[in-house]
């Protein structure tokens, strides 16, 4: 027998799956960050070893892309409330605001959901806050932050 999509079980599974999916998706955002080039013995590498390593750099873009796309979705689908996976995936994201990290477009989205983020929640924000660790709090604090110009 299938459930009502508004019975509290129903809604309840829901939650869980977005839950899942989330956690899921912030695995592999958190996997897919760039990593620091080393500046070794790039010249000594062979054309196939050079074409295998862009392929690879290839495949971790998209994987990037796609993990903070669709986290970026999920923050954008509760735009006036928080539940407990969004701090978690506001953090993840941020790590994706960098210039070192991450492309132009997927730091470009992830500063101008963090910024609809808190504009939404900006009403309620004592609120909101709660639901936040210290760390997570800083970490949107760095992406929304315009930064001073005497830093």
């Amino acid at each position: 027998m299938r459930q009502h999509p508004l019975s509290p079980g129903y809604l309840q599974q829901c939650h869980s799956a977005l839950e899942e999916l989330v956690a899921k998706y912030i695995r592999i955002a958190n996997k897919s960050i760039k990593k620091k080039k080393k500046e070794s013995a790039d010249a000594d590498v062979s054309k196939e070893e050079a074409e295998e390593k862009a392929a690879k750099e290839k495949q971790r873009a998209k994987r990037q892309q796609r993990s903070v796309f669709v986290l970026c979705a999920v923050v954008m689908g509760r735009p006036y409330d928080t539940p407990p996976y969004i701090p978690e995936a506001l953090a993840a994201l941020s790590k994706h605001s960098f210039e070192q990290r991450a492309s132009m477009g997927v730091r470009d989205e992830v500063k101008r959901v963090c910024s609809e983020f808190k504009r939404t929640h900006t009403d309620y924000w004592e609120a909101h806050k709660k639901q936040f660790t210290q760390e997570q709090l800083e970490a949107l604090e760095d992406v929304v932050s315009t930064p001073h110009y005497y830093a």
